[in-house]
């Protein structure tokens, strides 16, 4: 049975949910070892330090830039319990939109990563300024590749040790005019 859940805009207060989430080693150790260029990371457990004197900027920066940033917490519908994150972001590289999911370790396994991609990607392409949404993900990665694959991502590149992971919007119709 997929889990009903729903994506929730946090309060500042309940930023507090994002700093022990993301101080989780089994929830992150996804991230360990790789190069990831920020305050507070550290490389050996892949952990990212979320100080309270963050947390107003970081909410700033992410909560109030649709089309460009949006994030989310993933909220069961049913408890109100958030089991993680999700989020887009406009990634100038790629001149495409990326797109992450945080799914804390002891709710993985039971499709609420799955949902929650459905639920951003849905999101997403109520803007008319995304048409794809993408994910770069190390080969290794096998039960993140499939969460995409299984919300509906094609693989579209694998090279250098990567998998990249895309997402078209279904083709618009235009309007015909009559004769």
């Amino acid at each position: 049975m997929k889990p009903e859940l729903r994506l929730h805009t946090p309060s500042l207060r309940e930023m507090e949910y994002r700093q022990g989430l993301l101080r989780q080693p089994e929830t992150m150790s996804y991230n360990a070892g790789q190069p990831y260029d920020a305050p507070g990371y550290d490389a050996a457990t892949g952990c990212i330090d979320f100080p309270i004197g963050d947390w107003r900027y970081w909410r700033d920066v992410w909560l109030w830039r649709e089309p460009s940033r949006y994030s989310a917490y993933l909220q069961s519908v049913e408890t109100g319990q958030f089991l993680g994150e999700a989020c887009y972001y406009y990634d100038m590289e790629a001149d495409m939109t990326g797109v992450g999911i945080i799914v804390e370790h002891r709710h993985r396994g039971r499709g609420v990563g799955t949902e929650g991609l459905r639920l951003l990607t849905a999101h997403a392409f109520e803007s008319p300024d995304i048409d794809a949404l993408f994910v770069d993900l190390p080969q290794g990665r096998e039960n993140a590749i499939r969460m995409f694959l299984t919300a509906g991502y094609r693989e579209t590149l694998n090279e250098h040790g990567m998998v990249r992971l895309e997402l078209h919007r279904a083709k618009r119709e235009e309007p015909h005019e009559e004769d």
